[in-house]
């Protein structure tokens, strides 16, 4: 076993790792040894790390198989050989993984922040696969000041972060021109646009090509289900709010889908495993879809809802006693949905804008009447990719100026 050096650089420049990223030292290499080829590193906190010699491999940093500038792979990695094996591993005079390999005999450096951030052992994933908080009707959503958000990266971050929680949150005093949540979201990343424009409106017109531009009642639900990959966040601002009624409603489909685990399991069973069929109705477009109404991740986890009870096709493509099983989940789900102990809602004002993730906290609202007053509200779409990567951006700035990240 080779024992540490007594430090460590805390943070690696972009030659040294395989990507962009800046990776913190939180834990420092005590020794390493080889296993039948593989790595084996023993952290000074007492865990250790075995990555696979073909899995280390094609992450070298070297300048060799990775470009100076775009940091992307430059090598095909058929070209290593998939039985490739470590010949020595030691670590340098600054803590770092020193690795020789049986191909050609060509030899990697490893940064040990990047090396701990990307274990993958089980106690690392399990580290890395804490459920998110669910809420219900006792929610206190998250609230930020718009002006806040545009002209500070520190309250954009606290924002996305609880965005990227909950899937709910409400920002208040946003300018009332038109635009507006357009050039908020910017500050996410690239607006996604739709058949119903880049910015659209919502507010009763007589050529409604959505039951969103009518007055009547919306029932809860996640808009674009009919889209093969739906839209995975929405904003909604609030111009002018005078007429009676046109409440906002929301409830977290993943708090729904702890509680049927646990007080339906069949329910819970069919309704993350049966795809369900969706079709938009329109005179100029058609979009066709189907999935589970809720989708679970590798680990068994929510990961995303697509709910929509005005969108919905007819089954076709299952036998007809498994329809009748999976009309049923989906009413229990929707009623439990409906409880009021699932719900939060309130009025949005004018200047007050909701950004909730489109594929996890559905939206409802009231009817209202427009004879009573006008209601003009504005709304766009993002990728859930661009509150990821902006996210993952701010904490870099973060960490690049020594500040402790999440």
């Amino acid at each position: 076993m080779n024992s540490a050096p007594q430090f460590a650089e805390q943070t690696a420049s972009r030659l040294e790792i395989p990507d962009m990223g800046i990776w913190p030292v939180t834990a420092r290499i005590h020794g390493t040894r080889l296993l039948e080829g593989d790595i084996v590193i023993d952290w000074d906190d007492g865990k250790s790390s075995h990555f696979l010699a073909l899995w280390l491999r094609e992450q070298c940093p070297c300048t060799i198989c990775h470009s100076e500038i775009t940091r992307e792979t430059l090598i095909d990695i058929t070209d290593i050989p998939v039985d490739i094996y470590a010949t020595d591993c030691r670590l340098d005079d600054t803590g770092y993984l020193l690795v020789t390999w049986s191909d050609q005999d060509h030899a990697s450096r490893y940064h040990p922040g990047w090396l701990r951030a990307n274990c993958y052992d089980d106690w690392a994933r399990a580290e890395r696969g804490v459920q998110l908080p669910t809420w219900d009707s006792q929610f206190s959503v998250p609230e930020f000041d718009a002006l806040d958000v545009l002209q500070e990266d520190e309250t954009l971050y606290d924002w996305l972060v609880a965005l990227d929680t909950y899937g709910l949150t409400r920002l208040r005093n946003v300018p009332l021109e038109r635009g507006s949540v357009a050039h908020l979201a910017a500050r996410i990343g690239t607006i996604r646009s739709s058949n119903f424009g880049t910015v659209f409106e919502v507010v009763s017109k007589p050529d409604a090509d959505s039951n969103a531009y009518l007055s009547v009642e919306l029932p809860l639900h996640m808009d674009l289900p009919t889209r093969e990959t739906p839209p995975g966040l929405q904003f909604l601002h609030c111009i002018e709010n005078g007429a009676d009624g046109g409440e906002s409603r929301f409830a977290d489909a993943f708090h729904a889908a702890k509680i049927l685990k646990e007080e339906a399991p069949e329910v819970y069973r069919l309704v993350t495993t049966v795809d369900y069929c969706f079709q938009n109705r329109a005179m100029d477009c058609d979009y066709r879809a189907r999935g589970p109404l809720i989708e679970l991740d590798s680990n068994g986890n929510p990961l995303s809802s697509r709910i929509n009870t005005f969108l919905t096709a007819p089954f076709t493509h299952l036998p007809r006693e498994d329809v009748k099983a999976a009309l049923e989940a989906k009413h229990y789900l929707m009623r439990l949905l409906n409880e009021d102990r699932m719900r939060v809602q309130f009025k949005m004002a004018p200047g007050d804008m909701v950004a909730f993730d489109n594929r996890r906290a559905l939206h409802a609202r009231t009817e209202f009447f427009p004879n009573t007053g006008h209601r003009y509200l504005e709304g766009c779409y993002l990728d859930r990719d661009e509150l990821g990567s902006r996210l993952r951006m701010l904490e870099r700035a973060k960490l690049g100026a020594g500040q402790v990240t999440r």
